[in-house]
């Protein structure tokens, strides 16, 4: 699996079409029937599109089969099925096709209509609520992955990035004893396996070994920075601590003799152990939001909300799936429709909120009644600074 990083998102956020699709579509990583459940989903989900071409677009039936085609006879590639993760995202602009594969778990497919992309269920890919890197230190092969409550996978390394402090050590052993058999080198300089040497020298190679490894793995992280746990036998973990310059590793580590082949046991034992960090983060937005309440840089009343997030003003919007709200903006006016149903002519405002807010270096949370900072609202806000009644009032019509 490849990352999916903020700036992908905000590409997509990005882009118009004529007539936009898209497609949230459960998956299975492996199967043991041909990958039919996943294809029964996307199928599902390309004839509820085609009736909402036909129904809100005008489309003949003929001309939405045809526009849907693509995906149609993507059905029939397996070798696309083989390696999929739990989630299809498809996107069409207009004749062209963008598929993204991720590791979020839904139970049923969410297809939208339009002209802009849908982007609320990718989200969560993007937030640290729930989600985390975990690094498996095992000196055979060390292996990253992409975990969440639900779902753990391995993340694709490039294959420049040496995984391996075995082989490294192998081939720094081979090249000694070919530096001392032509003269080179200090003299009886030659190691005899990972074990050779003193405790210290072994631990120097490790530190070096890791000082490489995080060289290339710290960027892919700060791609898209997600608190880290680490995961191996205790005395590598302060090691690689040491070697490492990513802000964002967790202090506590998962102890054990880890392999890329564990990963059911280290998403149980990872989850165990940051799920108490992410319970208290979620009280701490709470409080949080209620604190800037006070000040007068919170709401929930959802057209401001939204009207703030659409200028750049929220810094942490607070959404809960499924209640779209459905209108126009008029950003020369800086006015706000809100409609009271989905129609041709209009689009999510709640998407529009959540991909501004993304856009201006904000964070969206999806949330439930539980987790929601302000009891009864399906949105909410923290604003970066003061936002003034007559700031929103006398920008919103309703029709």
């Amino acid at each position: 699996m490849k990352l999916f990083t903020p700036e992908q998102f905000n590409e997509l956020a990005q882009r118009f079409a004529k007539l936009c699709v898209s497609i949230y579509s459960p998956t299975e990583r492996q199967s043991t029937d041909g990958y039919r459940p996943s294809k029964l989903h996307f199928k599902n989900a390309l004839m509820e599109v085609r009736d909402k071409l036909i129904a809100q677009e005008g489309m003949s039936q003929a001309d939405a089969e045809a526009f849907l085609a693509e995906g149609v006879r993507l059905l029939d590639d397996q070798a696309f099925w083989q390696h999929s993760s739990d989630m299809l995202a498809y996107f069409m602009f207009d004749d062209e096709v963008e598929t993204i594969k991720l590791p979020l778990a839904i139970d049923t497919p969410q297809c939208y209509v339009g002209e802009r992309p849908y982007l609320l269920p990718l989200i969560p890919e993007l937030n640290d609520d729930g989600h985390f890197y975990l690094l498996a230190l095992n000196l055979k092969e060390v292996a990253l992955f992409d975990v969440t409550r639900s779902t753990i996978q391995a993340i694709e390394l490039p294959e420049s990035i040496d995984a391996s402090y075995t082989e490294d050590i192998e081939q720094y052993e081979n090249q000694k004893q070919l530096q001392h058999r032509s003269g080179f080198g200090q003299a009886g300089a030659i190691f005899h396996g990972q074990g050779s040497g003193s405790d210290e020298e072994r631990k120097e190679r490790i530190l070096q070994f890791f000082n490489r490894l995080s060289t290339d793995i710290d960027p892919i992280l700060n791609q898209h920075p997600l608190p880290l746990v680490l995961a191996g036998v205790d005395y590598l973990i302060p090691i690689y601590k040491q070697a490492s310059n990513y802000p964002h590793i967790v202090d506590k580590h998962l102890t054990g003799s880890y392999s890329a082949n564990d990963m059911l046991e280290l998403s149980g034992e990872a989850w165990e152990l940051m799920e108490p960090r992410f319970r208290q983060q979620r009280l701490d937005r709470k409080d949080e939001y209620g604190l800037f309440m006070s000040r007068g840089q919170g709401d929930s009343d959802s057209e401001r909300v939204i009207m703030t997030a659409l200028s750049g003003g929220v810094d942490t919007l607070f959404v809960q799936p499924g209640t779209d709200i459905w209108g126009t903006y008029d950003a020369e006016l800086f006015t706000l429709t809100i409609d009271p149903e989905q129609t041709p002519d209009n689009y999510s405002l709640t998407d529009e909120a959540a991909k501004k807010t993304k856009e201006y270096g904000g964070k969206v949370y999806l949330v439930d009644d539980e987790t929601m900072p302000a009891s009864g609202a399906v949105l909410a806000g923290i604003f970066r600074y003061p936002i003034t009644e007559t700031a929103s009032g006398d920008a919103l019509t309703n029709s």
